[in-house]
């Protein structure tokens, strides 16, 4: 390595981000983004980071605003992070992607120019099939020019390029300390309680754990499978007309938002974690969801669609990625197979193994620290 340890602590860096993270609703995202910050201040020590709320652009150093300017559009934003960029000697940019246009191409070419090594985080891959990205034209004709100006774009996909652009594929990371593991409770009962945890979007797909739960029990199942809903989101109106459609009032349980002991308190009773099962809608074929992660972190075995994040487990169960029901028979019997292991903790250790956000972003450190 042409650095030494010291010479990268030296490294100022930039994560860029065009939103407001402290959103009820993005809760989730701003801890994937303050841990994803704190594994770059581990290698590079001074990183800011940007928030967009209020017409206003701020520029952060952990909890303390540094900076703050009036941003009404784009243009404005991408204006101010180069002034800040030379003001704060940066030199590494990490960007979480929120569409392009011509202000956001002009930024780019503004960091080439300058050399300072840039990133680009593209969330989701491909976004397409997304609703509030599907008439973003602009986007369409302004992406395909990126490749001029990063040489580098990260993912939660396994592709090669996007764009054009060279991608490093990654895996969703989770901060294991935010996550105890879920304490073992006796139970009086053989009941099988799945829980999920979202903001509750189309792509969550948790209509086939319903219907597969409708299924169950129209044709008479006798075990007790219930199905706890934390969170809150655009879908949450569908899936409460379709539990009641379904008659399975007092076995699909809304919780609403919950945080701290009272989130805590749920997953300790639970038994199964149910990753986002909606992925086909947008045309996501593979990756690693981010909560299925944080199941794992908890102790909890998963349900998720074939996602090569998690090969060869036995404490992960593969469905389809498709719109079919989700077969409850299936599920009690790949539970009642746990049963002899210790999975809580095979769970936990094989996450904090391979999906701390240090581990996840070491191909990306190892590339940033290259002059």
């Amino acid at each position: 390595d042409i650095f030494g340890r010291v010479s990268w602590r030296n490294i100022v860096m930039l994560y860029v981000i065009y939103f407001d993270l402290n959103r009820d609703y993005l809760v989730g995202i701003r801890k994937k983004i303050i841990a994803q910050i704190n594994a770059f201040k581990k290698v590079f020590g001074q990183v800011y980071y940007t928030c967009y709320a209020g017409q206003m652009f701020y520029l952060i150093n952990g909890e303390d605003i540094i900076e703050k300017e009036l941003a009404v559009t784009r243009k404005d934003c991408n204006q101010i992070l180069c002034k800040w960029i030379m003001e704060y000697n940066i030199t590494r940019i990490y960007i979480r992607y929120n569409l392009a246009n011509k202000w956001f191409l002009d930024f780019l070419k503004f960091q080439k120019e300058k050399q300072i090594k840039t990133v680009l985080e593209i969330p989701t891959y491909p976004y397409d099939g997304e609703e509030w990205r599907k008439r973003e034209a602009e986007d369409n004709y302004y992406r395909m020019q990126m490749q001029q100006y990063i040489y580098y774009c990260t993912t939660y996909s396994n592709v090669k390029k996007i764009f054009g652009i060279p991608c490093i594929p990654l895996i969703n990371g989770v901060d294991i300390a935010e996550h105890r593991m879920k304490r073992a409770v006796h139970k009086e009962t053989d009941d099988i309680v799945l829980i999920a945890v979202a903001t509750m979007r189309r792509e969550h797909g948790y209509e086939r754990i319903i219907h597969g739960m409708y299924e169950y029990y129209r044709l008479g199942g006798k075990r007790k499978v219930y199905f706890n809903l934390v969170g809150d989101g655009a879908q949450i109106s569908y899936y409460k007309q379709l539990v009641k459609e379904c008659n399975l009032e007092g076995y699909v349980l809304f919780h609403g938002f919950l945080y701290g002991k009272e989130l805590d308190k749920v997953y300790d009773d639970s038994d199964i974690g149910i990753g986002a099962l909606g992925l086909y809608k947008s045309g996501i074929s593979e990756g690693t969801g981010i909560k299925a992660v944080e199941y794992c972190v908890r102790g909890l075995p998963i349900v998720v669609p074939d996602d090569y994040g998690f090969k060869n487990k036995y404490f992960v169960y593969k469905v389809p990625n498709n719109d079919t029901f989700i077969s409850m028979d299936s599920v009690i019997d790949f539970y009642n197979n746990l049963q002899s292991s210790d999975y809580i903790s095979d769970c936990h250790n094989y996450a904090a193994d391979n999906y701390s956000w240090d581990k996840v972003l070491e191909p990306v450190i190892e590339y940033l620290k290259t002059s």
